[in-house]
């Protein structure tokens, strides 16, 4: 009997014992429990134990095949933007995510609006705070409100870069001028001043609201004193007195 005899016996017999083991089946792959639109709440934290868990109230944005996930959309809280988070479509995250009631939040949204070169641009004109033309003024003169009101405005008041977001509207909602003192080392400040230099303070409240390209942020009653004063020839205000951050507000922006 020659050496290969053995050799092929060996192998029949292995290719018999491989065909002889039983098949078993590829798993099966989760079907989805929930579909967009469907009102859920989650874990946020995803905890391994549910003593531990955090829920919050969501809506399904979308069923994620690829990634076998549960793309939630979270109710926001007020004046914030809504948070997103994935779920994963398996039997280990089968606890994180159950049916809920009630109807979602609305969400109001702003429109985005954007010239030819992609700059987001306000929602309104803004002020051609580059072009302000002033008269020659002098030490001592009265007040010339309307462009105090317009130099305090374009401190805030901005365009944005070209092809960028963050232009930055400012909206009086309160002008009120004070009675004019002599420039006060102790309490003024800015470029110019004199101990003859005569200083007019203006409180003033305002809305600010900026516009980027996913959301906008509104900042509502804004408050601070503003002195103004001649520097040279030319009329100057700043910001001299903090008495409040208004209340801020995220919203999102829709396309």
């Amino acid at each position: 009997m020659s050496i290969q005899t053995p050799l092929r016996i060996v192998a029949a017999l292995v290719m018999a014992a491989v065909f002889a083991l039983p098949v078993v089946p590829a798993a099966a792959q989760p079907q989805p429990a929930f579909k967009a639109g469907d009102r859920v709440e989650v874990d946020t934290i995803e905890a391994s134990s549910p003593s531990r868990a955090i829920w919050k109230k969501g809506v399904v944005l979308k069923v994620d095949l690829t990634s076998m996930a549960y793309i939630i959309q979270l109710d926001p809280l007020p004046g914030q933007l809504p948070k997103t988070m994935a779920i994963p479509i398996r039997p280990y995250a089968a606890g994180w995510i159950h049916p809920a009631g009630g109807a979602a939040p609305h969400v109001a949204a702003d429109r985005l609006r954007v010239d030819a070169n992609g700059t987001v641009l306000a929602d309104r004109p803004l002020l051609p705070c580059d072009q302000i033309v002033q008269p020659p003024a002098r030490n001592g003169q009265p007040l010339p409100v309307a462009l105090a009101r317009t130099l305090i405005r374009c401190l805030y008041e901005k365009a944005p870069v070209p092809g960028s977001d963050g232009a930055t509207t400012m909206d009086v909602v309160q002008f009120v001028p004070g009675p004019p003192h002599r420039w006060n080392k102790n309490v003024d400040s800015g470029a110019g001043g004199t101990i003859d230099t005569v200083v007019f303070p203006v409180r003033v409240t305002w809305n600010q609201k900026t516009f980027y390209r996913t959301y906008d942020e509104t900042q509502t009653s804004n408050a601070r004193v503003f002195t103004c004063y001649v520097d040279v020839d030319k009329w100057f205000c700043g910001s001299a007195q903090f008495i409040r951050d208004g209340a801020k507000r995220q919203i999102p922006v829709a396309s």
